[in-house]
């Protein structure tokens, strides 16, 4: 027992001087990011993960790390269950590790939507919208919900693989989402225990988690080999289609079909959430829609209903898309990312210090919810988006590398929708309770999965008068309906 105390100061000094040494080797860098506060001496050996996590909430800086500093910061941290069974490398090239598939797939991305600011799917687009309408007059609203899935679904499908689905029951569409749900599922760091606890991978025999994955991954690739087959050697193998586009072995990256998965379901997921969520701020913050029907209603009359020619002179619909994004944004936490090197990044003025394998958000909640730039941020206020002389303001920027198409899918439908309709609240009882439906836009009314958007909610769909209802079916029965001619043969850009 003597030489206890001796023991103790020993291993206390050990401890010390572990403590010292560990901060000594950072004097000479910049200091990290602020976290919560630690304790004395040891400060926060014991809160924080193996591998640092940093947040960025404002623009400025994610633009910065993530766009300009894409070599160090485009990679992924490991997901174990895509790890293991789907190989991100090959299939999810959007939360795989930085390396040549990566790059290929950002790049062929980017002609992709290089080809959609030129308008090429806006054909497209408009068609989709105006079935849209239609099929909201048919049915006076009762099932929005799934309309709005529907066109939103359908404007992605028609696009990437010549699939039009006009009813929203299409095997192939129902397949998709039921795919994208089980993905979104299994890579849930709650929904799967080696996600959590790695380690176990290493027991031998068809584990529950292992034959669910595989499971998963026969099946979501018999449906992408399928609609890619239809796209480049099927029935929509005449269209310009991103499965076109990616499939092209003539083409420097080679054939790259295998990576369209992950950019079909994420455009998909982003389109139908950011539906609901206009629908919901029409209902809890009416008062900007009457601003809006009149300048649509000065620029198009009548007799006509809203399309992209339109678009350049109607500032305050673009500025209601631009409010739908910001208010209640569908991916609230970004993706993940992880640097690939040591790095100082500058914010303020001072330096923070990001050691490689840190994993970094750009949260996407945060940016958009600043209240530095933001005043009133909780609010759907579209004229924030307004200068003074009702012109859009200037330095409007976005993270997402697939922005282009859902802004304009998202225009064309509000802008024919508030052309047509007026839309409110319903007087249906909440099945739940028998009482009056409470409208909410707080937590407890979105989802809170992978794309966070409302919990179904009844609305109405008045038409604005029977002549304007009249003229959105006349134009439906005499618009072209061939994606032949929509989407025409594949152009090289």
């Amino acid at each position: 027992m003597d030489g206890l105390p001796f023991q103790v100061t020993g291993a206390a000094i050990i401890l010390l001087g572990g403590v010292y040494l560990i901060r000594s080797r950072s004097v000479s860098r910049p200091r990290r990011p602020p976290g919560p506060p630690g304790l004395p001496l040891l400060g926060n050996i014991l809160q924080v993960p193996v591998k640092p996590v940093f947040l960025i909430g404002e623009i400025g800086l994610a633009k910065e790390v993530l766009v300009k500093r894409s070599t160090k910061f485009s990679s992924r941290p490991t997901i174990p269950y895509l790890h293991y069974y789907v190989d991100p490398a090959q299939v999810y090239w959007a939360f795989s590790k930085q390396n040549q598939t990566h790059f290929i797939g950002r790049r062929l991305t980017a002609g992709l939507m290089a080809g959609v600011r030129a308008g090429e799917t806006e054909p497209l687009q408009q068609f989709e919208a105006l079935l849209n309408v239609n099929h909201l007059l048919d049915d006076e609203g009762k099932n929005w919900f799934h309309h709005m899935d529907r066109v939103s679904a359908s404007m992605v499908l028609a696009a990437a693989f010549g699939l039009h689905c006009p009813t929203g029951q299409e095997p192939d569409l129902k397949e998709v989402i039921a795919c994208t749900a089980e993905f979104v599922r299994l890579s849930a760091p709650s929904a799967n225990i080696i996600n959590v606890l790695p380690f176990l991978d290493i027991i031998p025999s068809p584990m529950p988690w292992r034959k669910r994955a595989q499971t998963h991954r026969k099946r979501e690739d018999a449906l992408y080999d399928r609609l890619i087959t239809r796209a480049v050697s099927g029935e929509a193998s005449g269209m310009n289609t991103w499965a076109a586009a990616f499939a092209r072995a003539d083409k420097p990256e080679g054939d790259q079909r295998r990576l369209m998965n992950m950019f079909t379901t994420a455009a998909i997921e982003t389109a139908c959430v950011s539906m609901h969520t206009f629908i919901l701020a029409c209902i809890l913050y009416p008062k900007w829609i009457p601003h809006a029907q009149r300048e649509i209603d000065a620029i198009v009359g009548e007799d006509r209903i809203p399309s992209f020619k339109d678009r350049s002179r109607l500032p305050y619909v673009e500025a209601i898309v631009r409010e739908t994004l910001r208010w209640r944004p569908a991916g609230r936490f970004g993706v993940p990312h992880q640097s690939t090197a040591d790095d100082v990044v500058e914010y303020k003025g001072i330096e923070y210090f990001i050691p490689k394998g840190s994993i970094l958000f750009a949260v996407s909640w945060a940016i958009e919810h600043d209240q530095e730039i933001f005043e009133h941020h909780d609010l759907f206020q579209p004229d924030r988006f307004l200068d003074d002389t009702n012109n859009l303001k200037a330095g409007y920027e976005t993270m997402c590398p697939g922005m282009p198409f859902a802004e304009r899918s998202l225009w064309i439908n509000i802008a024919m929708m508030l052309w047509t309709f007026n839309i409110g609240k319903s007087d249906e009882p909440d099945p739940n309770t028998g009482l009056p439906f409470r409208y909410d836009d707080g937590d407890s009314a979105f989802h809170g999965e992978f794309a966070s958007g409302p919990l179904k909610f009844p609305a109405v769909f008045k038409p604005r008068s029977a002549h304007r209802a009249e003229v959105a079916r006349q134009e439906w029965a005499v618009c072209e309906k061939d994606l032949n001619v929509l989407l025409p043969q594949y152009k090289e850009r």
